[in-house]
């Protein structure tokens, strides 16, 4: 088994939101999203073209490099922090 070196770039500069923004567009590529860095398709048993495989595998390498690529808008959503509790006296007679 081989492992794969992933360069995070720095705009992204958290590992796991790499991993999330790279699963999500791995998910659009599978349902037939086009991809945005060349994409090799492997040929068949014949020698003949195919189509792209639907393999979740083999999108995954393509996300992965776009994202490496920065060629993936995304934006951090805005957390709000709401604040419900009140203050109420004790008493202690």
């Amino acid at each position: 088994m081989t492992r794969t070196v992933v360069n995070i770039p720095e705009e992204i500069n958290n590992k796991y939101r790499f991993v999330v923004v790279a699963g999500k567009r791995c998910e659009q590529l599978q349902r037939g999203a086009f991809p945005k860095v060349e994409v090799l398709v492997p040929l068949n048993k014949l020698g003949q073209q195919q189509d792209p495989p639907k393999l979740a595998s083999f999108w995954a390498q393509v996300g992965i490099r776009e994202v490496e690529e920065s060629r993936i808008a995304w934006e951090t959503p805005e957390i709000t922090i709401l604040d419900y509790t009140t203050e109420a006296p004790i008493s202690v007679e």
